[in-house]
């Protein structure tokens, strides 16, 4: 685990700092120890900071790896954190304070004696070569303007100027700095502020207060903008319009706090610029009286009357009832044309269902099936009070297609697309993630990881991305890397199997990278795939994108060839719908679409629509195995969904051989009994067979299984297929027919069937055996498991329990290894023909040196001469 530190009570130097080596090493977890600043918090806010904070208290310091430190180098300063310290194996400092003092000692340092710790770590980003978000430059700009005091302080160098130009260059808005940076008031600003109080108006518009103020000073003052700041904090107003005479011009300044009141616009109104909440002009041929009528008139143009949710929503709203079939819901949505209706019990909204799952509901024939099992059950509802930016944030950020207006609990309309894009037309409104007040959220989905993939990937695997991009370029399409492998990289956990879909024929693709390679490939025209295998059998595999549909629940998909947006769309959960792109100008860039970063983030098992599990009931298991394997929660409405599905019983449409399958995967995982739980609370375990006993004490028998198999694989060293015993264990409580009869619902096909259902009895039988013979020898515990393959053996092993694991221990550890030291050809040697009767012998004697009667091969050949006569002498007295 990597985490970040700085020190208590951080200022914005060191924030910024922390904030982007978070980003610059991938680190798990911003840990701090005291709050923010209200500053800082409203940076946060303002440009929606998405940052993996955890409080120190809360914090598992079992696993620390690694620490980095921004703007600290001694322990004291960094508070109750300082003793996070010895845990971690590699400790990393950035600081831009005299060395003197210093009691830190680190792995890699980036100690200079710079403005600030931010210029710094600026230069690590720009030698890495790395890309800048404008929030994230904003706020190492802030962090070098505040500790270099507007870069004026004796400590500021031209490295700090340096930095501060290079994060201009990508983005950084230095017109916010007033916003978030307070500085000391000279005399001059004290008297202007005086004069811009006395002269204060409070315009209200709808919940807001807006003040306009003016001021003149015959002297040249400079940095009055921040001014504007000072009144909005002091008169606790949402925005401030300010005309301030300066010798012979007058300067504009604006300063907004909310969405709504859009300073920018009354800026361009005299020729001037900044963005919707800090803005500025400078007005040259016009008096101070002037430019406060046309200030009025501005303010009449541009900041407009605020739109609330009534002012926009569609009522009365047609909704459906939560115990309505799919085919009435369906007879509404053609009917008035809709594509999206609130579901209502008693009123009030309870879900939301889309006219599309209600037709793919239709296809798979359940027309009689209520609304309320497939419709959408987290949701975001608003008030007819509801300000225009919060339904903003639901429909643009959210992506929440439909947003219920409620009053005192009751549905009293609806807002929809449509009912949105027309109030922000009314408001000549520019959408926010245009303004780029969302960049840092589309810089998390589609951040470039090319150096994590380098930090983490062998250099082999590294490689084959790289030539596999270079190649798609060549042939002129899109190549990805996707799944599995791209969310283990994220999750830091080691998955080397690679999974490329191609924009384009995967198949044309394939066959050059096997070229390049040397290597063999086999394709699948029909569905455009390939499977390259490399000389030393490392595989990979090649998908051309491509939807998919469903014509029945369960069915076989049929596919065609897409987009990797949609390609992506059909994979069974979130956290599985993220890809890297290959190709060499945008190699390492991530593509999240669906929220698999943010989910996986949270821990959450969430499916893409709600019918997944009506197409594919089999992600049913899936979604039990990953919860288990990574730890994650199934999501409320995933696992609403799965247990419907479970309801319908749609598992038994499974076909047999995936069903067998999705068993064997989940019986293979390391926490199995986790899932078989989760899989006996869903009512799961049914489909096999009611007669399987699921109980405490089974579970104790488990465990025993792999406190067995655990002792196997150290002192036998081999591996077995570690599923078959368990799924033995599992189904131990089924008689011949009934687990026969399993087997064939899983198409094992004759001869394994065969096969495998023997030795289940054998082991039964053996099993039985054993616990009623009183006089166990070595022979008799030979001969009973020797037909047994291991994966039974150590079955046989669980279900005699503890009482006999010396027993199978002794059968490894010693019966095992007794091997006798003569063969046939020393039978031969002696005089004897070939015959049924040499297998006798040497079966016998083996029986004898188990049991301890013979020692040596003197012994061997003296009881193999007594044997001999024993049959002879049988023979003629049987004569």
């Amino acid at each position: 685990m990597k985490i970040v530190l700085t020190h208590i009570s951080p200022d914005f130097d060191a924030f910024a700092s922390a904030y982007t080596a978070l980003k610059l090493y991938d680190a798990d977890y911003f840990v701090y120890t005291t709050g923010f600043d209200d500053a800082i918090k409203k940076f946060i806010r303002d440009y929606q900071l998405d940052i993996p904070l955890i409080h120190l208290n809360e914090l598992d310091t079992s696993n620390i790896e690694t620490i980095i430190i921004t703007d600290c180098k001694i322990r004291e300063r960094l508070g109750d954190a300082a003793n996070l310290l010895s845990k971690a194996k590699k400790i990393i400092i950035y600081d831009h304070h005299p060395v003197s003092g210093r009691d830190i000692d680190a792995d890699e340092e980036f100690i200079f004696n710079f403005g600030s710790t931010s210029t710094i770590i600026t230069e690590r980003i720009k030698i890495r070569g790395l890309k800048l978000d404008i929030a994230t430059a904003t706020l190492l700009l802030l962090g070098i303007y505040e500790d270099t005091g507007f870069l004026s302080f004796s400590n500021t160098t031209p490295r700090d100027l340096y930095a501060s130009a290079f994060l201009l260059e990508n983005g950084a808005d230095i017109s916010v700095l007033q916003i978030y940076l307070q500085r000391d008031l000279s005399k001059q600003h004290i008297f202007i502020l005086n004069q811009l109080l006395q002269n204060l108006n409070v315009l209200r518009v709808a919940s807001f207060s807006i003040g306009i103020a003016h001021a003149s000073y015959d002297e040249y003052v400079p940095e009055v903008a921040v001014l504007a700041n000072k009144i909005l904090n002091l008169e606790g107003l949402d925005a401030c319009l300010l005309l301030i005479r300066i010798e012979d011009r007058v300067l504009f300044v604006g300063r907004s706090k909310v969405d709504e009141i859009d300073v920018s616009k009354v800026a361009e109104g005299f020729k001037g610029g900044g963005h919707p909440y800090a803005a500025s002009a400078v007005i040259k041929d016009m008096t101070l009286q002037e430019s406060l009528e046309k200030l009025s008139y501005l303010i009449e143009e541009n900041i407009k009357p605020i739109k609330f949710a009534m002012d926009f929503m569609t009522s009365p709203v047609k909704y459906i009832d939560v115990d309505s079939k799919f085919e009435e819901a369906l007879d509404i949505f053609m009917k008035y044309n809709l594509n999206g209706m609130p579901v209502v019990k008693d009123g009030k909204t309870v879900g939301l269902i889309s006219r599309k799952d209600i037709l793919q509901g239709m296809k798979h024939g359940l027309k009689n099936e209520k609304v309320s099992s497939i419709m959408q059950t987290e949701f975001f509802t608003v008030k007819p009070d509801t300000p225009f930016s919060v339904v903003e944030d639901i429909i643009l950020e959210k992506r929440q297609k439909l947003v219920p207006v409620e009053e005192d609990g009751r549905l009293v309309g609806v807002i929809t697309r449509t009912d949105f894009l027309r109030a922000m037309a009314e408001l000549n409104k520019t959408p926010k993630y245009i303004l780029g007040r969302i960049s840092s959220i589309d810089s998390k989905r589609f951040r470039n990881v090319k150096h994590l993939m380098k930090d983490r990937l062998p250099g082999k695997i590294y490689n084959i991305l790289v030539e596999i991009g270079v190649l798609a370029d060549q042939v002129g399409m899109n190549a990805y890397v996707v799944g599995g492998f791209v969310r283990d990289l994220i999750m830091k956990i080691e998955n080397f199997d690679i999974d490329i879909v191609v924009e384009g024929d995967a198949v044309v693709l394939a066959k050059k990278f096997a070229k390049l390679k040397n290597a063999k490939v086999s394709v699948h025209y029909k569905f455009k795939t390939a499977v390259v295998i490399l000389p030393d059998n490392f595989r990979i595999d090649f998908a051309t994108a491509r939807s998919e549909y469903y014509d029945f629940p369960a069915a076989a998909p049929k596919v065609e060839d897409s987009s990797i947006k949609i390609d992506l769309y059909r994979r069974d959960f979130t956290i599985n719908t993220i890809a890297i792109k290959l190709n060499k100008e945008d190699f390492g860039a991530l593509v999240d679409y669906f929220g698999a970063q943010s989910d996986i983030r949270d821990r959450k098992i969430r499916v893409l629509h709600n019918l997944s599990f009506v197409d594919d009931p089999s992600r049913i298991f899936r979604a039990i195995r990953f919860a288990v394997r990574y730890n994650f929660d199934i999501g409320p409405h995933t696992e609403r969904l799965l247990k419907h599905a479970i309801n319908l019983k749609l598992i038994d449409r499974i076909v047999g051989q995936r069903l067998f399958l999705e068993i064997k995967y989940i019986l293979c995982e390391k926490e199995y009994l986790k899932a078989l739980n989760m899989m006996k609370n869903y009512g799961i375990l049914k489909f096999f067979s009611n007669s399987i006993n699921f109980s405490e004490e089974s579970l104790e028998i488990f465990k025993f299984l792999d406190k067995l198999i655990n002792w196997y694989s150290v002192q036998i060293n081999r591996n077995i297929e570690i599923w078959i015993p368990r799924f033995n264990l599992l189904f131990h409580s089924l008689k011949r027919g009934e687990f026969i009869k399993l087997l064939e619902r899983f198409e094992f096909n004759s001869n394994y069937k065969k096969y495998f259902a023997s030795q289940v009895f054998k082991s039964r039988n053996a099993a039985i055996r054993l616990k009623k013979n009183k006089n166990i020898t070595n022979s008799y515990i030979y001969n009973t498991l020797k037909d047994l393959e291991d994966e039974f053996v150590l079955y046989l092993s669980a279900i005699l329990g503890e009482k006999f694991e010396n027993l199978i221990k002794k059968y490894y550890t010693y019966i095992k290894e007794i091997k006798l030291e003569i063969n046939g050809n020393d039978l031969k040697d002696l005089g004897y023909k070939p015959s049924e009767k040499f297998k006798y012998v040497l079966d016998k004697l083996l029986e004898l040196k188990l049991d301890g009667v013979i020692l040596n091969k003197g012994d061997e050949i003296k009881y193999a001469k007594k044997l001999f006569e024993e049959i002879e002498s049988g023979r003629n007295s049987g004569n």
